[in-house]
Formats: C-alpha cells, sequence, structure tokens
C-alpha cells in the first residue's frame, strides 16, 4: 500500500472508529468510489491541476449534497492538498483498514472481463465458508487467463482459470511423453 494512501485512509478510519461510525463510513465511502468510478469525468476534473483548489472545491461542493460532514470535509483536505490522484487508493486504504478491524480478509478474484456484482457476491460466500471467515473480494482484469476466474487470499490460490488447465494438461501431457520415453 502506498504511504500517502496508508497515511490518508488510517486518518479517515481513525475519524470513523473515533465517531463509533465505522459501518456507515465504509458504505457511504464504498458508494461514492462507485460514483466516481462510473464518473471518471468527475474524478479527473476534480484532480486536474489546471483548476484551481477554489474551482475543484466549488465543483465537488455542487456533487456532495447529502455525504457525511465528516466524509465531505476529509474529501475537502483531499482536494485541498491535492491528493485526488491518490483518492481510489486512500479509499482502499480506508476500506482495508475497515475490514481488518471488522475481521473480513479480502482477496482478489482475476478474471478475463468484469464480473457483475451478483458473481462477486456468490464468490464472497463460496470463498467465505471455504476459509471459514468473512471474505471481501475485488475484482481485477487479467486476460492471460483466457477464461475462467483465480482467487487469492493471503496465501490461499483457487485457480479453475482456462490457463491453469491448459498448463496442467500441458505437464500431464510431457510426463506421459517422458514415461512413454523411458520404455
Amino acid at each position: 500500500m502506498e504511504e500517502v494512501a496508508s497515511r490518508y485512509g488510517m486518518a479517515l478510519f481513525s475519524l470513523a472508529l473515533e465517531l463509533n461510525q465505522v459501518d456507515s463510513f465504509q458504505e457511504e465511502v464504498k458508494a461514492w468510489r462507485e460514483v466516481f468510478k462510473d464518473n471518471q469525468e468527475i474524478y479527473e476534473v476534480l484532480s486536474s491541476r489546471f483548476l484551481g483548489k477554489d474551482e475543484r472545491k466549488e465543483i465537488f461542493e455542487k456533487i456532495s449534497h447529502g455525504m457525511n460532514p465528516h466524509i465531505h470535509d476529509f474529501l475537502m483536505i483531499v482536494i485541498d492538498n491535492n491528493r485526488m490522484s491518490n483518492l481510489d487508493d486512500i479509499l482502499l486504504a480506508f476500506n482495508t483498514y475497515c475490514n481488518e478491524h471488522k475481521g473480513i480478509k479480502e482477496g482478489y478474484v482475476y478474471s478475463v472481463s468484469p464480473l457483475d456484482k451478483k458473481t462477486i457476491e456468490t464468490l464472497n460466500n463460496k470463498i467465505s465458508k471455504l476459509e471459514k471467515v468473512k471474505v471481501e473480494l475485488h475484482n481485477v482484469i487479467d486476460k492471460s487467463l483466457i477464461g475462467g476466474i483465480k482467487v487469492i487470499i493471503s496465501d490461499h490460490v483457487y485457480d479453475d482459470s482456462l490457463k491453469f488447465h491448459l498448463d496442467n494438461l500441458r505437464q500431464s501431457l510431457m510426463k506421459k511423453e517422458d514415461a512413454l520415453d523411458e520404455n
């Protein structure tokens, strides 16, 4: 985790913990992260160095109605300190601190194309049962898998990718070929 993201994420987490609002902060931060992800233009404008801080803060004021005032003020500090380019990493770091606090393991599900929320939720439930702890998976696109998925949580790898199966088939065929050569 990048140092800047870690420091800012920890600052927001400490505030949420102090106010006893970890769950509500985490839910709102996740929602705002989706807003920024779905509206890349807003994120780019708020990150732009071509606009002054006051202009960026004014734009942010227009889109932040209904936001928790503490999260709002935190994001204003992020804008003031020209750290909007680090925002996604900051919010991910915050989420990681929240999950650690709640005993949730984070992991990654690699796929060739983006997985829908229902599929990720199903995977979260299945892997949670296997790991015997609540799990939160983040989808990462990896075209090298060819098809299928690969899940990594801590030091556990659940690989059901086409690449994995092809590699196993290749190794199996090579062993059979070596066995035939020996005879």
